[in-house]
């Protein structure tokens, strides 16, 4: 295992994990929090042994938001305007306030891996955004989920607006956003937030089953098929369809389909390999 000051990550069976290791601070998401956890996705991207991404938290919590030294202007790069210190913001903050904070949020989904999440404890705020961003959500009985923003007066940000009426009705997703009221693991599964729910203590394990039966699939069929499910949220049927016949040609070429079509021909459980 290698172990970063705020990241554990490991590979099993095809699965990296990735844990958020903060769990004096409920796993709040740091500047360096964030950017570190960019740099490790983006190089996940190009790691072909890694097949499956799951993420969660150490100890009591998923993710318990945004860094409150970074939301109250005390950390070296501030929410501009609220601390004083906006001369000493690079342009790239300038530009994108929430900086590698909303970045997470797309590179969960540009990692072009299934990225499955396995929840406990607090997911709130930007931990709310990460598990919506990932694929799929195993949660245990103590998960507690809100778009905590607007409890501290903040608008919401990290891509919970992008995210939540996507996942759930339009109606929650503007309670949720209006009101940050914090739902229970029951509530939050009743409306669509959380995929599987869990005994206490069980999520993470739920999650590496799931994640470890998807790193045994044909990789960059299931690659493909997900990136192109996300292209569908902005895309009309037509250029879906072309889109489609560009990745039905795209995995035909792998060898996992040459071992897919032998395997349906010959009655036998195919053996992939992820090429």
């Amino acid at each position: 295992m290698a172990v970063e000051k705020h990241i554990l990550f490991e590979i099993e069976d095809g699965v990296g994990v990735v844990t958020l290791n903060r769990p004096e601070r409920l796993n709040a998401v740091s500047w360096e929090l964030a950017s570190d956890l960019i740099e490790l996705f983006r190089g996940l991207r190009f790691r072909d042994e890694v097949r499956t991404i799951v993420l969660t938290g150490a100890g009591r919590a998923f993710c318990s938001g945004g860094d409150a030294e970074f939301l109250s202007g005390a950390d070296d790069r501030p929410i501009p305007g609220i601390s004083g210190k906006d001369e000493q913001l690079q342009r790239y903050q300038r530009k994108t306030p929430a900086g590698p904070f909303a970045g997470f949020t797309k590179m969960i989904i540009e990692v072009e891996k299934p990225v499955i999440a396995a929840i406990h404890g607090p997911a709130v705020g930007a931990g709310l955004a990460y598990a919506l961003a990932c694929d799929r959500r195993f949660a245990d009985k103590t998960t507690r989920m809100s778009a905590a923003m607007v409890r501290l007066g903040f608008a919401p940000d990290c891509g919970i607006t992008w995210l939540l009426p996507r996942i759930t009705s339009l109606s929650t997703a503007l309670m949720m956003v209006e009101t940050g009221e914090i739902l229970d693991a029951g509530e939050a599964y009743k409306q669509g937030l959380i995929d599987e729910l869990v005994d206490e203590g069980e999520a993470l394990a739920a999650a590496m089953d799931y994640a470890k039966k998807l790193a045994q699939g044909p990789s960059v069929a299931v690659d493909l098929a997900r990136r192109f499910v996300h292209k569908a949220l902005t895309s009309t049927l037509d250029e879906m369809l072309d889109y489609e016949g560009v990745a039905a040609v795209m995995s035909a070429h792998t060898r996992d389909a040459k071992e897919g079509t032998a395997a349906f021909v010959e009655k036998r459980k195919p053996k992939f390999e992820g090429h």
